[in-house]
């Protein structure tokens, strides 16, 4: 947590946001194959590390990380619906969208960005429970792995 971060409140709906987020992406990657080194939480952002480096790149593994680019946003989604608290903003996933963008538009077979959230949401869906629950240990703990 960086010097101007909140404190972590596991109760902290923003937080808890950010958590889902970042749980989002780990799950739909992992489930496209890459290993999850890492999943951090600031207070105020997050990350995951994987084990997937950009370099020595195929097909398979640009298509599986376009897919996990989508995750953190259709997690984010579908949390702030169930919660009550409306829907998910495009912005606060620009960073997401504009790496989903940079490497779907190399992919010999296209990725559109309909079927990457389709099947994103599908590896959220079938994880939720698992998000739900590691969700607030995130935010305790500011990092996890999974």
């Amino acid at each position: 947590m960086g010097w101007f971060s909140p404190a972590r409140d596991p109760e902290d709906p923003r937080q808890l946001q950010i958590a889902v987020h970042e749980l989002g992406h780990a799950w739909a990657w992992k489930e496209g194959g890459f290993r999850i080194l890492e999943i951090l939480h600031t207070g105020n952002g997050g990350e995951v590390t994987t084990n997937r480096k950009q370099r020595g790149w195929n097909e398979e593994i640009a298509w599986e990380y376009c897919i996990g680019c989508w995750g953190g946003f259709e997690a984010e989604d579908r949390w702030m619906r169930t919660f009550g608290h409306g829907r998910a903003h495009r912005g606060h996933s620009a960073h997401d969208i504009g790496n989903f963008k940079h490497v779907a538009r190399g992919l010999e077979s296209k990725l559109s960005e309909g079927k990457a959230r389709s099947i994103a949401r599908t590896r959220v869906g079938k994880h939720w429970s698992q998000i739900l629950r590691q969700a607030p240990l995130l935010v305790r703990d500011g990092r996890i792995s999974i």
